[in-house]
């Protein structure tokens, strides 16, 4: 399959048929919206340039955040309205070809959200049988679990959202309790921070970028640089977690098995104390609506520590996989704070998915 090769026409039919309209979005982007809600690997692999105004535009590197915007623009983002798409996006790569042929759908705006997921997993699958793939592995996360995990700690907010964000890029606890080794380095300038309330130590920083004659680094304007320098030297200076949180931690961490056994081991696991009952009977709810849509979920794996390397995710979070494949043909989940990140006035639930089309058998 050639990298703009057409979905096969069964699949364009589906999607319309569901109700989803066409989206496509142009190839170069302006470079800021995706800056600001990538995931910092996926920010290091963008193509960039700039206009004659100076203006920073970059080549389509995702088609989330394009099709957000085009939704924003089209009047209220709260809207109900779904989209499917179809075409190249571009990322630096250490092997093999920097454009990379893409489809998939994205929803907007919808109040079920189980109805809205179920939908989105099945058309995953359905999608992935059309391309050859009829019996892919599923793979289940849920970031909103690993949120009511992290909460339930008694730790700093600095060390909960490093945690938070961490775990979800795959960094193992042991790694993320460990003081790192960055801050010797750097010694001079922590300490100026310590000793500083927040407000002196984001000027501080801010100076200092000024000073250096640093207007933006990768997007950033010198104050998003110093939120998130101060928020690295909370955690830094943060005590280690104590020994009975980090037990809790762990064996919540350690739960990696099929969906319905991984839903056991948890709802244990918030009877012996941990504070996540509620997310737990939210994914017991989930599986019922993937059961009740005849989805297979006696073939999903379920584990706290999977996420996807986009910061945008805030849910369910899910990958489509077969023996041999480079990645996974699909992935996807729930974005509900999207919309208001790209600048909608008002937030709207989010759900979709994408599908890695050269990946599939026969490409």
């Amino acid at each position: 399959m050639s990298p703009l090769a057409p979905l096969p026409p069964t699949l364009l039919e589906r999607f319309e048929a569901a109700g989803f309209a066409r989206a496509e979005p142009q190839i170069l982007q302006p470079a800021e919206p995706f800056l600001h809600v990538m995931g910092e690997e996926l920010r290091t692999r963008m193509f960039l340039t700039a206009d004659a105004d100076g203006r920073d535009l970059c080549l389509r590197p995702d088609f989330t955040i394009p099709v957000a915007l085009q939704h924003i623009a089209g009047g209220d983002a709260g809207r109900a309205q779904s989209y499917f798409y179809a075409g190249p996006i571009f990322r630096q790569t250490r092997a093999g070809p920097s454009e990379i042929a893409q489809a998939g759908v994205e929803s907007f705006g919808r109040s079920d959200a189980l109805a809205a997921e179920t939908e989105i997993l099945a058309l995953a699958l359905e999608a992935a049988a059309a391309l050859g793939a009829p019996e892919p592995s599923i793979q289940l996360g849920d970031l909103a679990l690993l949120d009511a995990a992290v909460e339930a700690l008694e730790a700093p907010s600095a060390l909960r959202r490093r945690l938070k964000r961490e775990i979800a890029y795959g960094e193992t606890l042991d790694a993320l309790n460990a003081p790192p080794p960055a801050r010797a380095a750097h010694a001079g300038l922590f300490g100026a921070l310590d000793a500083a309330g927040p407000d002196a130590a984001r000027a501080v920083v801010e100076d200092l970028l000024s000073l250096a004659g640093i207007a933006t680094v990768g997007g950033r304007t010198p104050g998003e640089i110093a939120e998130r320098f101060i928020e690295q030297n909370a955690a830094r200076s943060a005590a280690r977690l104590p020994a009975a949180q980090r037990k809790a931690l762990q064996d919540f961490l350690a739960v990696d098995d099929l969906a319905r056994a991984a839903e056991a081991r948890l709802g244990a696991l918030a009877r012996e104390g941990l504070a996540i009952g509620p997310a737990v009977e939210a994914l017991g709810r989930r599986l019922d609506a993937f059961a009740d849509a005849g989805l297979p979920v006696d073939r999903m794996r379920f584990s706290t520590r999977f996420g996807r390397r986009l910061d945008y995710y805030t849910g369910l979070v899910f990958e489509l996989g077969r023996p041999g494949a480079p990645g996974p043909l699909a992935g996807g989940g729930r974005y509900d704070g999207l919309l208001t990140a790209l600048g909608a006035t008002r937030p709207a639930p989010g759900v979709g998915f994408a599908l890695w089309l050269d990946r599939f058998p026969g490409a």
